[in-house]
């Protein structure tokens, strides 16, 4: 039996058998605080702004790991059946995980981020027109990820609304202020040049928000692997357009950068690409680096393009 399945099956046996809470009845927290799960990085920086003092939040993945291609572990469904609360992306970030959050629904409270977005925001790649799950490089997206957590918590804990009210408030200046910086620094490089090569399609909603044309070496997922046909294609715009700077990723292999690298040479060996520096994409950098905080990583992000990009 393949492994996986085992996971879902032993997860589906301990909900049954060892969980007394559903989602149809209140959960019974006496005074203690809320045990969150959450499946990146990102999320469970929000839920700690959101739920401040209210909230234990683990991480299923950690800096440096790609929810697309990550494989559920044993030590995940112990994780997932002692939380009171599960939070994930949603629009399949975490692919191979949806089995295991549809069983743990049955017995838990289990929210996807991005169902607190309404369909005319969900971006969609453009060569496949599958929803792109990057949600939270739009940082205005992720103030509707804010009250959606705000929103959710508040139904799982209605006697502290006040507390997550008052969260809400304070992370909600904070995020208002970081869109606003990150507007200020992508005018420093002018339009022609606010071109992002990046190793995947990860930062559509980034561009999108902030006027930026962004290649990715992959699509939206880093699962399908890409081909020279792409590569090739990709090399061309660069040298064509004169885009000397591409950017790797903290959570993705660098082979295909490398590829891009050799096929431009080949195409004008008087032309010469080069990294950028290296950008925050599916997770947050390591746990009190600057970039450990979504706020942190999306500073970090934007003055390393700024830096590369800027004249």
């Amino acid at each position: 039996m393949n492994f996986f399945y085992k996971i879902v099956i032993g997860l589906s046996l301990v909900l049954v058998t060892g969980c007394k809470q559903t989602t149809n009845n209140k959960l019974y927290l006496g005074n203690r605080q809320i045990k969150v799960v959450a499946t990146t990085t990102m999320i469970a920086d929000l839920i700690n702004n959101a739920g401040k003092g209210r909230v234990l939040v683990e991480s299923l993945m950690g800096p440096g790991i790609d929810p697309h291609s990550y494989e559920p572990r044993e030590s995940d469904v112990s994780r997932l059946m002692g939380a009171d609360v599960v939070f994930y992306n949603g629009i399949h970030l975490e692919g191979k995980m949806a089995d295991l959050f549809e069983e743990s629904s049955k017995k838990k409270y289990v929210f996807a981020i991005a169902d607190g977005l309404v369909p005319s925001d969900i971006r969609k790649e453009p060569q496949t027109n599958a929803p792109d799950p990057h949600i939270w490089f739009d940082v205005q997206l992720w103030i509707k990820g804010l009250e959606f957590v705000s929103a959710k918590l508040i139904e799982v804990d209605p006697k502290n609304s006040s507390i997550y009210n008052a969260n809400k408030s304070n992370y909600l200046v904070t995020l208002q202020e970081l869109h606003q910086y990150v507007k200020q620094q992508s005018e420093k490089i002018p339009i022609a040049q606010r071109v992002l090569v990046t190793a995947h399609d990860a930062f559509g909603y980034f561009g999108n928000a902030y006027g930026f044309q962004v290649r990715g070496v992959q699509g939206i997922n880093t699962v399908a692997e890409a081909n020279s046909g792409e590569i090739g294609s990709l090399a061309s715009f660069m040298v064509k357009n004169k885009v000397r700077a591409f950017f790797v990723e903290s959570s993705v292999p660098r082979k295909n950068l490398e590829k891009l690298k050799e096929v431009a040479a080949l195409l004008d060996p008087k032309f010469i690409l080069s990294t950028g520096g290296e950008l925050y994409s599916d997770a947050l950098g390591p746990k009190n680096s600057p970039a450990g905080t979504y706020e942190g990583m999306v500073k970090h992000n934007i003055e390393t393009i700024v830096k590369a990009l800027a004249p």
